[in-house]
């Protein structure tokens, strides 16, 4: 089992989409390739090796320590190798920060700093990994190790290769951050990663409150409103996605395809 309150698997390294792509081609075409496999077939290097196998699976990418792809990441392979779309870009975000995902730290500070407008600083950061990591382990790891896992987290949200093209993150100096105000992210992928979401918080439910979603972490993942994710649930309700019942509180969301194979195929069909 990966750890879920590691904060090594980065190897210092920010995410790189060049880099996950040559993962996902040789899991493409090796299914369950080993480490060594990544020195013959692709030209990353040894550190890079071990990160960004690391970085496909926590982002939703690979099977957990199988380097077998999921169904998000043969879809990709066959439509986006390259991850190029914003809408790919937009799905990594969330399985990295969904509360469900190995990699808690990473839901903790988006949940706790990605609100539009904010303001903080790379000590900020490091202050809420320590607090975060007594809390739950109740131990600290070297300085070091935290000042870096910060570093990468904000690398990740600032640079073209990363999720930089999402503009989730600017930085306003040396050190200090700004969240942005992004273009919401399509009905598509709202309609993904809610199957993904329903799944692990709702399985066998039939409906759910839609305060449970406006309100909680599925729209703060993405930076939305009430009003915006709304919307878009509208948007996939007149897809034939999910019904709404808003004639009396609480609301109602009904998932009328929860297959997220579908939802894949609605979102790359596009």
């Amino acid at each position: 089992m990966i750890s879920t309150y590691s904060l090594t698997f980065h190897r210092t390294f920010s995410l790189s989409r060049t880099s996950i792509s040559k993962v996902l081609s040789l899991a493409k075409n090796k299914p369950g390739f080993k480490t060594s496999e990544l020195q013959l077939y692709t030209d990353l290097g040894t550190i890079y090796q071990e990160a960004m196998p690391r970085y496909a699976s926590r982002a939703g990418l690979l099977e957990e320590k199988k380097n077998v792809l999921t169904p998000f990441g043969k879809t990709v392979a066959e439509h986006d190798p390259s991850l190029e779309k914003l809408d790919t870009q937009w799905l990594l975000h969330y399985h990295l920060a969904a509360p469900h995902g190995v990699t808690a730290f990473w839901h903790f500070l988006v949940r706790k700093r990605f609100l539009s407008g904010n303001i903080f600083t790379a000590s900020d950061l490091v202050d809420d990994l320590k607090h975060f990591l007594l809390e739950h382990t109740g131990k600290t790891p070297a300085q070091d190790s935290i000042r870096s896992t910060a570093a990468i987290f904000s690398g990740t949200y600032l640079k073209s290769d990363g999720l930089g093209r999402l503009e989730l993150l600017e930085q306003m100096q040396e050190r200090t951050y700004r969240v942005g105000y992004p273009n919401p992210p399509s009905a598509q992928v709202i309609g993904y990663a809610l199957t993904d979401y329903w799944k692990a918080h709702y399985d066998g439910r039939l409906t759910i409150n839609l305060d449970d979603l406006t309100h909680g972490d599925f729209a703060a993942i993405f930076l939305l409103g009430e009003e915006s994710l709304t919307q878009i649930l509208l948007q996939l309700k007149q897809e034939g996605m999910l019904d709404l019942y808003r004639i009396s509180h609480p609301y109602q969301v009904v998932l009328l395809q929860p297959e997220p194979e579908l939802a894949l195929q609605r979102l790359y069909a596009r």
